[in-house]
């Protein structure tokens, strides 16, 4: 058999891999989707419920007396405010990462069909490849090698595509350390006594950079998760972006509030930490493996060529 077959074959291979390959991950997506619209439609429904709150204490009625009598109906208002506001942010948040999905879904479905024809493609070639190695007295033993060698290219593929995944993941996590380091110094700077309006705003903007990378990092984990389980390995790294009372910082400016504010922010970064952490020890040592699927994959083509070469066939 000619290198061009066998470079056609082992393509086929790696094509009839990825296509199942695309075949479960379109399968996960559409779970996950039927999982997001499920979680949209409750946070709809709480959304609508706490605007209903907010409405009724917005009127006068015998409820809005129960709460001046109890508690100050300006001070009931803005809790009520407060939740709906956190409620809009995770719907507005659940519906972000359910475009980011079907995104997913259609790159996979061009994957789906770009190798459509690579199962039937290597079942001919390997039809071909049968027929001619038997009248060959090498068969076995070339058949043996070629099949090594096809395995270690995906498994040598397999480890780069995670690790550029764990990659990813690693940069969306350090932008969002990065953002809430600076979140942290102006809340410092209020903590301080030398901010104001202005400060809270930046400090505010670094917050929701961080929220976006730290949602780019938790969609980008599911690749990562995926990536990981091809080769049977886990992590399980999710990271909590709540609204860390950003409003209240806003309308009840003073000590007490913005220590709680910092604190969340500080508590944010320290599971942030973590989580780099976790992803570089994964990411680490993929890179390690990766290097030794390399080396075991040069050797076996190398051992093929020198095989080839001292074959005397006369």
């Amino acid at each position: 058999m000619t290198d061009t077959f066998h470079r056609r074959l082992a393509e086929a291979k790696e094509g009839k891999f990825r296509l199942n390959k695309a075949e479960r991950r379109r399968e996960q997506l559409q779970k996950r989707l039927r999982e997001q619209e499920r979680l949209i439609s409750q946070l709809e429904l709480q959304l609508e419920s706490e605007q209903v709150d907010v409405d009724k204490l917005t009127r006068l009625s015998l409820t809005n007396l129960f709460h001046t009598i109890l508690r100050s109906k300006e001070e009931q208002l803005e809790m009520e405010r407060q939740q709906v506001l956190a409620a809009a942010l995770q719907l507005q948040a659940a519906k972000q990462l359910y475009a980011d999905l079907e995104a997913d879904l259609k790159r996979v479905g061009d994957d789906l069909a770009n190798y459509r024809n690579a199962e039937r493609e290597y079942d001919q070639l390997m039809a071909e490849k049968e027929s001619a190695l038997r009248s060959s007295l090498l068969s076995s033993e070339l058949a043996e090698m070629e099949e090594q060698i096809a395995n270690q290219a995906i498994l040598v593929k397999e480890f780069h595509e995670a690790w550029r995944a764990g990659q990813r993941v690693l940069a969306s996590l350090e932008d969002a350390s990065t953002s809430l380091s600076k979140a942290e110094g102006w809340g410092k700077w209020d903590l301080w006594g030398g901010g104001g309006i202005v400060s809270t705003h930046l400090k505010h903007n670094h917050i929701d950079d961080a929220k976006q990378f730290i949602h780019n990092a938790n969609h980008l984990m599911l690749d990562f998760r995926d990536e990981l389980a091809d080769l049977q390995r886990s992590v399980d790294i999710e990271i909590e972006t709540g609204g860390m009372l950003k409003m209240a910082d806003y309308w009840f400016d003073g000590l007490i509030v913005d220590w709680v504010v910092q604190g969340r922010i500080q508590h944010a970064h320290d599971q942030l930490l973590k989580a780099i952490h976790q992803v570089r020890t994964v990411a680490n040592q993929l890179q390690s493996e990766s290097s030794a699927a390399d080396s075991a994959l040069a050797g076996m083509t190398s051992k093929r060529t020198e095989w080839i070469e001292q074959i005397n066939l006369d």
